[in-house]
């Protein structure tokens, strides 16, 4: 029995008497009860015990993670600070989407660069912000279909260019953003390449203008090689006709007195002739008649008189060589002049002669056209190259024909080369002023005919024509204005 009632059993007993049957086995039970009650008691007391000692030990473990925790935050809100930090510093555009392709971040000099309105700004929507940015950009379906492309493609890496509607031009460069194995979102990144397209644009300007510049340069040289040779042609022409023009001078006047004697030796023997019935019967008849037989003197006489034409006649074509040779140089002639241009085509025509004769026909129509303001020498040296070219072009497998043309429109003379040669591929047509380019064997050609013919007729504010079709023949066509407008003194 618990010690405390049986000492309160105990003292009620003393006060009553002895304590009835019952009642002992009553206080018997309350005893088993009590002990069994303190058992309990010690269990629970062991259990709390036990408790009390796991929820110290749990304690200090959170208070431990709530400490690393805590370092954690601190150190991941230096990250953020870092990040955002960066994001504002960098000169680029930042736009953040997350793995669905939503804006979740972007930093001021987005704000700047897509002149992104407060209102927009304020209630950071997703929508309201693509619809801005699709306004900004001269083509807004592209630039969506590209954007949808890497939402749908989120390995994929982006570097390109697109033009704002204010003529920016802006570069786009992005690379899918990993979380492990997974890609979590992507950032964009955008910058203004406008001034480096601008000084890129200015430098490819510069650099095709150089090319037009060494171009020019290169046909300046030529021509003033092939002036050189034109001049040194003009002299040499100049020397050889004075050179000629001497001999040939004296031998002309000789042979037209040569002439003038012939005639009147023929006239005594005449007069001689008509005397020989009076000698009939001498010896001195027959001799004479036997020395005329022998020297077969009615052919003679005959024959006499066209040898003296036919050399008249080659004196005079040495005559009009010498002249056209001159006329071709013009060597006399440095300044712009009033010229027939029939004239000069025939005289380069005598020039070219031996070249043409064998292979080609030449038919002349000329039309009636105006004197024209020129360089002589220099359009001679076009028409040269036209006539050598087209004989070129028929070769030597047959007989073809030249025919040149020529017209006056309004203030523009015409003349007009047409060959029956073997005519000009398409692909070569772009190419036939080039300098130095040429499809004629090694040796039969420079390439700078046309070159130069074509920077001739340039500087008489002309220009050159030219149809062809292959097999059948090709026509060049020179246009020029009859008058330069350049001041009298000129």
């Amino acid at each position: 029995m618990h010690r405390l009632l049986q000492r309160q059993i105990s003292r009620f007993l003393n006060d009553q008497g002895a304590m009835p049957e019952g009642l002992s086995e009553f206080l018997a039970a309350v005893g088993d009860a009590y002990e069994s009650a303190d058992a309990d008691r010690l269990l629970i007391e062991r259990s709390l015990d036990l408790m009390s000692k796991e929820l110290t030990e749990r304690n200090a473990e959170l208070r431990k993670e709530l400490a690393e925790r805590r370092h954690a935050e601190a150190q991941l809100e230096k990250l953020l600070s870092l990040l955002g930090t960066t994001l504002e510093s960098t000169a680029d555009g930042i736009l953040a989407l997350d793995k669905e392709g939503r804006i979740v971040r972007f930093n001021q000099r987005l704000v700047e660069m897509w002149h992104m309105p407060d209102e927009t700004l304020a209630f950071w929507r997703h929508a309201p912000l693509v619809q801005h940015l699709l306004g900004q950009v001269t083509n807004p379906d592209a630039f969506m279909e590209n954007l949808n492309y890497l939402c749908l493609h989120p390995e994929a890496e982006c570097y390109d260019t697109f033009d704002y509607i204010d003529g920016r031009v802006i570069e786009r460069y992005s690379l899918p953003q990993p979380l492990g194995v997974d890609n979590v979102g992507r950032v964009i990144s955008f910058r203004d390449i406008t001034a480096r397209k601008q000084a890129e644009e200015a430098l490819q300007r510069e650099k095709e203008e150089q090319k037009a510049l060494i171009k020019k340069l290169e046909e300046a040289h030529n021509q003033l090689l092939q002036s050189e040779k034109m001049a040194s042609i003009g002299q040499l022409a100049a020397g050889v006709a004075h050179e000629i023009n001497n001999p040939i001078g004296y031998i002309n006047s000789n042979f037209n007195t040569l002439g003038e004697y012939v005639e009147k030796l023929f006239r005594v023997t005449d007069a001689y002739e008509r005397t020989e019935p009076a000698l009939a019967g001498e010896s001195l008849l027959d001799e004479v008649r036997s020395l005329k037989q022998e020297a077969d003197w009615e052919y003679l006489k005959q024959d006499i008189r066209e040898l003296l034409r036919e050399s008249g006649e080659g004196i005079g074509r040495v005559k009009q060589i010498v002249q056209d040779l001159k006329d071709f140089s013009h060597v006399d002639q440095v300044e712009w002049q009033w010229v027939d241009l029939h004239k000069g085509i025939d005289s380069t025509l005598n020039i070219v002669n031996n070249e043409i004769k064998y292979n080609a026909e030449v038919i002349k129509e000329y039309g009636v056209i105006p004197q024209v303001e020129c360089l002589a020498s220099q359009l001679n040296q076009v028409f040269m190259n036209m006539l050598v070219n087209a004989s070129h072009a028929i070769g030597d497998g047959g007989r073809g024909r030249i025919t040149i043309r020529t017209g006056a429109e309004d203030e523009m003379v015409w003349v007009e080369f047409t060959d029956t040669g073997k005519g000009i591929p398409p692909e070569n047509l772009k190419r036939i002023f080039d300098p130095f380019f040429t499809t004629k064997p090694v040796g039969k050609g420079t390439g700078l005919g046309l070159s130069l013919s074509y920077g001739i007729i340039e500087k008489h504010q002309g220009r050159i024509e030219v149809e062809s079709e292959v097999g059948k023949g090709t026509t060049f066509r020179l246009r020029l204005p009859a008058s330069q407008g350049l001041p009298e003194t000129l």
